[in-house]
């Protein structure tokens, strides 16, 4: 067993008591390769040994190039900001989403990354998001409506509504409704290319040959080369249809490399769009299915949420405006990545030898930020494990560290997509708590498994039932 005592639940919020979600156990120390290597693969979160939950930096010189998985906030903020250029991105990463992702935004380096940067950062600029809210509240009412064809109370797969809620979105703002046609393949592809992808990681953390076999690899390049083709078809559509419209996709087409004058080629424009429709929408999704399965573990966050979108929105459609109101809706979501980041983990190289908190780190070696551990670490929350929204009221909030809480990442490759992320997400939670109940079915306890986003294993059952059909609930005062 992986899971803590505490996910047994050890006190549960249904009793009215503090409640202690599903972690993993860390193992006491580094482990032997073949340990390490079968660990890793499984869970790479299983792998990170217990002093990185307690430790400012802890070092593993295991004979090779060793790695260092770095905590502290202010060393993060030196790794991802101050002395960013001495830590560059990884060449892992490039090989690891070289079949799919290629040399979009997400794993380019200089000129290239600064210029596609540049070009699609408008997008996301938070003043202009405000239109595309009534979109995401639209796949909310879609999601809803398909939670009213089944019988009050019955088991939904919350993680794969979550997952279609979410593409819709990225479908209807950021690619104008264009990726509608491809969406089983590409939601079917993308599942193809995470599911068997700490093989891939493992295998470029361990400097294996890229020829050598190992498990999933082909049914990974099959995938992505099934992704891009649906990619592609999406572009060569909106080609046909003279690339109108202020959409990314259009943006991105019509865009010109400030050097010299050239647009992107079609290599570079299927890279970037599969960069925002495959993991645009996939963190997202992951952040919602966790939340969702927090508050009905501790339904009283819920009620507390319900009785907030009456207050601020009342029974219309959920506005721009409004969203920042949401105090209590947007803590809970916090408090839900603080615990279950969707991107657990962050990687990068030393360049060139420097000193770290009080070690000598090596040119060559491998920097790990586990935000997963960062999120639980015990020198940074008071009673890390436990589920606990107040955390992020506005005076707390205010007291914690920079990099104490990344669920987006820090420094200047900060993702650029967080405040639509953080948009959408509370749009979303908001609309769906005031429509439906949320209930855990007391089985299912879901290990978070790293895939480069967070899944739980087994999915996410919850019986959901409509508020429609259900006698209401008291307010809380």
């Amino acid at each position: 067993m992986t899971l803590t005592v505490a996910a047994m639940g050890k006190a549960d919020a249904s009793a009215g008591c503090a409640l202690y979600p599903p972690t993993v156990r860390p193992p006491a120390g580094p482990m032997p390769l073949r340990r390490f290597l079968f660990t890793f693969v499984r869970n790479p979160l299983s792998s990170l040994p217990q002093a990185v939950y307690e430790e400012p930096i802890v070092v593993f010189d295991g004979g090779g190039r060793g790695l260092a998985w770095v905590t502290a906030p202010a060393l993060t903020e030196k790794v991802l900001l101050h002395a960013s250029a001495q830590f560059p991105k990884t060449p892992l990463e490039k090989r690891v989403f070289q079949h799919t992702l290629g040399d979009g935004i997400l794993t380019s380096e200089g000129a290239s990354w600064r210029w596609q940067r540049r070009t699609a950062a408008p997008l996301f600029r938070p003043a202009d998001l405000a239109h595309f809210v009534p979109a995401m509240t639209a796949a909310a009412e879609g999601q809803i409506a398909r939670w009213r064809t089944r019988a009050p109370g019955s088991i939904a797969a919350i993680d794969r509504d979550m997952t279609a809620t979410t593409f819709q979105v990225i479908s209807n703002t950021m690619f104008a409704g264009s990726a509608d046609a491809e969406a089983a393949a590409i939601l079917k592809a993308s599942d193809g290319t995470l599911a068997t992808i700490s093989w891939e990681i493992a295998a470029a953390m361990l400097h294996f040959p890229r020829w050598l076999w190992y498990p999933g690899k082909f049914r990974r390049r099959r995938a992505a080369r099934r992704l891009r083709r649906a990619v592609e078809a999406i572009l060569i559509r909106r080609r046909a249809a003279g690339l109108v419209g202020d959409d990314l996709l259009a943006r991105l087409a019509r865009a010109q490399a400030p050097e010299t004058g050239e647009p992107m080629s079609q290599k570079q424009l299927v890279d970037n769009l599969l960069t925002f429709l495959a993991a645009g929408h996939e963190t997202t999704a992951k952040a919602l299915t966790w939340t969702l399965y927090l508050i009905a573990r501790a339904p009283q966050w819920q009620e507390r949420i319900l009785a907030e979108v009456h207050a601020v929105a009342g029974a219309g459609a959920i506005a721009a405006g409004e969203l920042d109101r949401l105090l209590i809706t947007r803590a809970v979501l916090k408090e839900a990545m603080r615990l279950y980041p969707p991107a657990p983990v962050m990687t990068r190289l030393v360049a060139e030898d420097i000193e770290l908190g009080g070690h000598t780190l090596k040119a060559g070696m491998l920097i790990l930020i586990p935000i997963f551990a960062v999120h639980r670490h015990k020198a940074l929350w008071e009673d890390p494990n436990r589920f606990d929204p107040e955390r992020f009221r506005p005076e707390y909030e205010a007291a914690h560290a920079r990099t104490q809480f990344m669920p987006f990442g820090f420094g200047p490759r900060t993702c650029i997509g967080n405040s639509f992320a953080m948009m959408e997400a509370t749009a979303l939670l908001a609309s769906f708590v005031r429509a439906a109940r949320f209930e855990w079915d007391g089985m299912h306890l879901p290990e978070p498994i790293s895939r480069v986003t967070l899944r739980p294993k087994g999915g996410m059952p919850l019986k959901v039932w409509l508020r429609e059909a259900i006698a209401p609930t008291r307010a809380p005062r």
